[in-house]
């Protein structure tokens, strides 16, 4: 999914897990598109800092990345929805205990 959403060329992904094996990934994707792959492992305090200066600064609009929202009670149908198995076309969806 990500190796299809960097729309440009010679773009970067950052990827974290810690699988051993990743099958069927789209290894000639990532050499025609030359794409760049960065393991990443935690974070910083400074990058957490970072994070949320830039989610206070209203600079990017992240509600426009939610494109589901859930309550409590449907927990389970929000993560089979992102896993595909659930409400269709979920790409992000968001938890909130209040709804």
């Amino acid at each position: 999914l990500g190796v299809e959403a960097l729309k440009r060329k010679g773009g970067t992904i950052v990827v974290q897990g810690e699988m051993k094996e990743f099958p069927n990934f789209p290894l000639e994707r990532v050499t025609v598109k030359f794409i760049t792959i960065k393991s990443a492992r935690g974070h910083s305090y400074k990058a957490c800092e970072l994070a949320l200066a830039q989610l206070a600064s209203k600079r990017f609009a992240l509600e426009k990345v939610t494109t589901h929202r859930f309550g409590l009670k449907d927990v389970d149908l929000a993560i089979k929805s992102v896993g595909g198995q659930g409400v269709p076309d979920v790409i992000h969806a968001s938890l909130l205990p209040w709804k």
